[in-house]
């Protein structure tokens, strides 16, 4: 599993984390006491966008990315309350979000992790992210800042052909451009679209302390795959699940896992649905 790492503080501006479409809707209490990033001082994203490898479009696994952050504790000299990711649009098409809070909001200089997943069905090219955030202080409160206006903070993702280089990043294009699409580059592959065909997941009781059962709808039928992702991103637990068309309940037990959140993700190897759980 690929890991993208997204360390970082910002001094005198603000903070990100998060993607174009939320995969969870739902609250939970969330956990990130195991998460220890180490807190870039210049303010900038690890990996840099030109360090972060591209992705194959319309090919492949769904992909299970998991970026860590910290939150700045001062801004302007006012100290930070709290920072709530309100959105982060322009992620490649295919791609959705969860994070370690249940409202996605944090305290200021708080650790914090968001799981990308998703199967990319986007055209190749670079994409801009577009962050926007709304940070609390002791005085007053921005809301739904975007971070290249605030501060000209600016993070790109490529998605290139499977098999073809990397192209390198254009970061003069780039500022005024949030797509720049990669000529002459024609995907053998194809690009497919993902379709969406579990719906109504609720997982009863949430939270749990021994075992609970995950009922759904689904408009396809066939092997499907249940995984329990930590808020690393690791898989902790899967089954394989024959899933009919219409209604289905399938059991989840603790077993040996430790109490916290995970993110639960219903996968036919094409398409994908996620929705978190707490194990008290």
């Amino acid at each position: 599993m690929r890991k993208l790492s997204v360390l970082f503080s910002l001094i005198v501006g603000l903070s990100f984390g998060a993607s174009a479409q939320q995969c969870l809707s739902d609250s939970g209490t969330a956990t990130s006491a195991a998460i220890t990033p180490s807190v870039d001082s210049l303010a900038v994203f690890t990996p840099a966008s030109d360090s972060l490898p591209c992705i194959p479009t319309g090919w492949g696994p769904i992909i299970y990315d998991t970026l860590y952050f910290t939150t700045f504790s001062t801004l302007n000299g006012f100290s930070v309350d709290s920072l709530t990711i309100d959105s982060i649009n322009n992620l490649p098409p295919g791609l959705c979000w969860a994070s370690t809070s249940g409202d996605n909001t944090f305290g200021g200089g708080q650790n914090g992790a968001i799981l990308i997943a998703g199967r990319v069905a986007a055209y190749p090219g670079q994409y801009k992210l577009v962050i926007k955030v709304t940070v609390t202080t002791d005085i007053l409160t921005l809301n739904n800042s975007n971070l290249e206006t605030a501060i000209g903070l600016r993070y790109y993702m490529r998605v290139t052909c499977p098999g073809q280089p990397c192209p390198p990043l254009d970061t003069t294009g780039g500022k005024d451009s949030l797509y720049i699409p990669y000529s002459g580059l024609t995907c053998d592959a194809g690009i497919n679209e993902v379709s969406g065909g579990i719906s109504n997941i609720s997982v009863v009781p949430n939270p749990f302390s021994s075992g609970a059962e995950v009922s759904f709808f689904s408009t396809a039928q066939g092997a499907f795959t249940l995984r329990l992702m930590n808020t690393l991103g690791q898989v902790v637990s899967y089954q394989d699940i024959n899933v009919v068309h219409g209604n289905n309940v399938v059991p989840l037990q603790k077993g040996k896992l430790s109490p916290g959140m995970y993110i639960l993700s219903l996968s036919d190897g094409s398409s994908s649905a996620m929705k978190k759980v707490v194990i008290e």
